[in-house]
């Protein structure tokens, strides 16, 4: 008997433009996953520094510099959770909104780069019974950057000549370009405090 399994594969298509901040092929140094954010966490340029806390990985692609893809299969499996041995154990992903995140680094530190986004469509299915046998013939989700649409503004970086977060002083018009963290969200999230500790000593007084 199968195990029950709803059947994900993601990635980008061939030659597409996988690329970092100054338009170079990613190197061996960037990750490349699908996940979801725990707890109702929503990612936005400004809590980058808690994007790691909150991050579920799901499944994990292989990168081909030559031809320019990333591609990836997983399984959601009865509980919810994933058949790739590397994601996140014992968390139920059905039913969560699904980014594709590519990093080089998880802790989003200055000067590291980062892509983050999802279509509207990447939604974890449900998780299939327990006594489901698998083989009702489903068709496997079909997820792919071609998917990305111009109303779907990425967390962080750029896809196609749709930017969103991070240091984008030079989009291109690659399928997806990571962007540089710059000293300013560092500085932002530094004068955000500074002003609520500012306003709360304002009340006390």
């Amino acid at each position: 008997m199968e195990a029950p399994a709803a059947t994900i594969n993601w990635g980008s298509p061939v030659l597409s433009t996988t690329v970092d901040s100054t338009g170079a092929a990613l190197t061996s140094d960037y990750s490349i996953r699908l996940g979801v954010f725990a707890n109702g966490f929503v990612p936005t340029e400004t809590n980058v520094h808690l994007w790691s806390a909150n991050w579920r990985t799901f499944s994990v692609a292989s990168f081909d510099p030559n031809l320019g893809y990333f591609t990836a299969t997983a399984n959601l499996i009865a509980g919810g959770g994933s058949s790739d041995p590397v994601a996140y154990p014992g968390f139920d992903f059905s039913g969560l909104n699904a980014y594709i995140w590519i990093t080089e680094d998880a802790a989003m530190t200055v000067g590291s780069e980062s892509f983050l986004g999802r279509s509207e469509s990447w939604v974890l299915p449900g998780a299939p019974p327990p006594d489901d046998c698998g083989c009702d013939g489903g068709l496997p989700y079909q997820w792919s950057t071609s998917d990305l649409a111009v109303s779907d503004v990425p967390v962080y970086g750029s896809q196609g000549p749709v930017v969103g977060g991070g240091d984008v002083e030079n989009p291109g018009t690659y399928t997806i370009q990571t962007h540089v963290v710059p000293e300013t969200s560092t500085f932002f999230l530094a004068t955000c405090g500074l002003l609520f500790a500012l306003r709360r000593r304002r009340m006390k007084s």
